[in-house]
């Protein structure tokens, strides 16, 4: 018994089963089992038979009412968490679909363009085709200045 009081002072064994259930450790849980071992041994000796009874029927209620809470709130937790699953993958469902419902966006680098073929006022030249077309045109125009005034010349 002197061990007992000297435990209970300094928070021993016993006072694990005086912690919230969700504050418990492994080291509390197996203070808790070395507690009502140490109890049923004390039974098997026999001399306080009705004290010792009492100590570890309250024990092991206090152990079971600490589990059932463990119990309840990972059951409330999975819950939660397979609403969250199920409404993923609803939402990536609804994504899915609504990806292959729109048409199929084509990866494009920064130097390429979407044209539409039905659209009238589409681009028809490429950059370079419109620069050498430019080109041309630039050169027959000096063509023409010089043709123009040659024949000023001849007038």
């Amino acid at each position: 018994e002197e061990e007992e009081e000297d435990e209970d002072e300094d928070g021993g064994p016993e006072s694990a089963l005086e912690k919230s259930p969700f504050q418990l450790t492994a080291t509390d849980v197996y203070d808790i089992s070395s507690v009502v071992g140490r109890d049923l041994l004390q039974l098997r000796a026999g001399p306080q038979l009705p004290a010792a009874r009492a100590r570890l029927q309250f024990r092991i209620v206090r152990g079971m009412e600490m589990l059932e809470a463990l119990v309840s709130e990972s059951s409330v937790a999975e819950e939660q968490l397979r609403r969250e699953r199920d409404s993923l993958r609803r939402e990536l469902e609804q994504l899915r679909a609504a990806a292959r419902g729109s048409a199929p966006q084509p990866n494009l680098g920064p130097d390429q363009m979407v044209i539409d073929l039905t659209d009238p006022n589409r681009p028809r030249f490429t950059l370079q085709e419109l620069r050498d077309v430019l080109q041309e045109r630039n050169q027959l125009k000096a063509q023409l200045l010089v043709v123009q005034e040659e024949l000023q010349c001849y007038k």
